[in-house]
């Protein structure tokens, strides 16, 4: 591209050639810094503890990373709590359908064997006898 340059003397052309952007200074990079998960750790603490442990670290390493210019770790950061906390969420919701699942055959089991058969489980006890009979 041309642009007309008004203090060009005689001598020199009347023309300027603006530079040429190279690629890279098209490129503009707005990073920002990622998310810190939080929450994530929380649901891992409210899911599976043993995890919460891990993902709070994850955490809290996100912005002490992205300040010191450690942007892919920031990131890598960021998404290992978020990770830990969705893992811990499947984990926990996994362990609460097997609870509920032994806790119904538990029941079922109680209930059978409450009422009749020999083992007389939950009864009102041994029966004594009543007077000489």
């Amino acid at each position: 591209m041309t642009a007309p340059d008004p203090a060009a003397t005689p001598d020199e052309p009347r023309t300027t050639e603006l530079p040429t952007p190279t690629p890279a200074a098209n490129i503009q990079k707005t990073a920002t810094r990622p998310p810190n998960n939080v929450g994530w750790a929380v649901a891992s603490l409210l899911f599976f503890w043993p995890l919460s442990f891990s993902a709070f670290t994850h955490a809290l390493e996100v912005f002490p990373r992205w300040s010191e210019g450690d942007a892919d770790g920031a990131r890598y950061a960021s998404g290992r709590a978020r990770y830990l906390g969705i893992l811990s969420l499947w984990i926990g919701g996994a362990l609460l359908v097997v609870f509920a699942a032994l806790y119904i055959v538990g029941m079922l089991v109680l209930m059978h064997h409450g009422h009749h058969g020999h083992h007389n489980w939950g009864g009102p006890g041994p029966r004594m006898g009543h007077g000489g009979r």
